[in-house]
């Protein structure tokens, strides 16, 4: 059995780097497969998992063996396997769920950027421009429906993990206004409703994705304190409101793009208004791994890019914003507090 990563030669722990691909393309397949779901009631032999989900016995043994080396899932006598904490995360109605999340970087599309990578480091553009030039990512992820569904869902389900972290974090009970800029389903803007009961909350965002918006606020909002409205941030942003919340939203643009955004949310604040970025930060230390790790996505995804606090202050101070104070959460998430320069 092997040690510590550290206490393995240089070569192994490079070959375990290298081959990270595989694990990552099998932890999306058993996602896509719900592996995790239908093993939700106790353990199940590989065969019979198989016959469930329309694969071949064998190979998917030997996937789910693979994956049981690493700690998601546990592997039993007789080919038989069981759930364990990791694996938990990939059911469907766990809290903090990741199984859409899984799917969507096991789509299609998503390898594609994966692959173009080497496009974004000779040139400094999106992978995605390699193959659709010309395109604005997010109209090129519209172009492909499943994989857009696919995108929706892991961002919702990314949302209540996330969400629950900002709201315990943040204060929003004396807050009456909230636009929830680039929303999308209206998960976070739901959290944040019940915590502000005196408060409405408006999520925008593009017009496709407020058609699913709205259908889920017509279940889903019985007190009528939830709206959903359709534009581009990069025109505007609807006001005038107390505050203004971007949830994983300015990693996704270059800075001058980040800059407009910002300026718009600037411009919709009520007197003493305040804008709050929700993002990971980049740090010297290691515990930014993670920011660092997600900064080659948006590179290669939507050409933006994880931020340094000091690059966050600069960046509100060219929209005309102060960035007063940074907020920890449970989660990598900081809440980057800003209020508009007088």
């Amino acid at each position: 059995m092997a040690g510590p990563p550290n206490s393995l030669p240089p070569q192994a722990i490079m070959m375990q780097m290298i081959n990270g691909k595989l694990v990552s393309r099998c932890v999306s397949l058993v996602a896509e497969l719900a592996i995790a779901d239908h093993l939700k009631d106790g353990p199940r032999e590989a065969a019979a998992l198989a016959a469930a989900t329309d694969t071949h016995p064998d190979a998917l043994y030997r996937v789910l063996r693979m994956l049981a080396g690493l700690g998601v899932f546990a592997e039993l006598p007789d080919r038989r396997f069981q759930n364990t904490p990791l694996s938990e995360v990939l059911r469907s109605d766990a809290p903090g769920s990741v199984r859409s999340y899984a799917r969507w970087l096991g789509t299609d599309l998503h390898w594609q950027v994966v692959t173009d990578l080497d496009h974004s480091v000779r040139t400094g553009e999106t992978a995605m421009a390699k193959r659709h030039p010309n395109t604005p990512p997010f109209e090129v992820l519209a172009q492909y429906p499943k994989a857009q569904e696919t995108f929706n869902d892991a961002m919702t389900g990314l949302s209540l993990a996330d969400g629950a972290a900002i709201i315990q974090a943040y204060d929003f009970s004396q807050v009456n206004r909230v636009v929830d800029v680039g929303g999308g389903h209206g998960t976070l803007a739901m959290m944040m409703a019940r915590v502000a009961p005196g408060a409405t909350v408006t999520v925008f965002d593009l017009p496709h994705v407020i058609e699913g918006t709205k259908k889920r606020f017509a279940e889903e909002n019985p007190d009528g304190r939830l709206h959903a409205v359709a534009g581009s941030f990069l025109d505007e942003v609807p006001g005038p409101t107390d505050l203004c919340v971007l949830k994983h939203i300015i990693h996704d643009w270059d800075d001058e793009s980040a800059r407009r955004i910002l300026n718009n949310c600037r411009a919709a604040l009520d007197e003493g208004g305040r804008v709050v970025v929700c993002e990971m930060l980049i740090t010297p230390g290691p515990e930014s791994l993670p920011a660092r790790i997600l900064d080659i996505e948006m590179l290669a995804g939507p050409g933006g890019r994880e931020r340094t606090e000091a690059e966050f202050a600069d960046l509100f101070n060219r929209a005309g914003l102060t960035l007063r104070r940074v907020i920890e959460t449970r989660t990598p998430i900081r809440l980057l507090e800003a209020v508009a320069e007088r």
